[in-house]
């Protein structure tokens, strides 16, 4: 989708410094298991905290980006993120 959009180079990082997960589990330690990126396929399970965190990074100007939690649960997952997602133009 953000290739489709024209940000294919900017999701995620630019060049070199760009990462290749989408997400992460959270738990005792910041980044853990399961990790949401191409090449891992562990299972999410119920139980299981992951955290979501799309960005965009424009080299001179900034980046932009957002981080949920979700709760996987035996029937899909629950969003454990409470913040407003509303998009705040400045």
């Amino acid at each position: 989708m953000a290739g489709e959009a024209g940000l294919g180079e900017q999701f995620m990082g630019h060049g070199p410094d760009r990462v290749r997960f989408l997400g992460h589990g959270v738990g005792m330690e910041i980044d853990e298991l399961p990790v949401l990126a191409p090449g891992f396929d562990d299972p999410l399970e119920p139980g299981h905290v992951i955290a979501v965190e799309p960005k965009f990074v424009f080299p001179g100007r900034g980046a932009v980006g957002i981080e949920n939690m979700y709760a996987v649960t035996d029937t899909g997952w629950e969003n454990l993120t409470t913040a407003n997602e509303e998009l705040i133009e400045v």
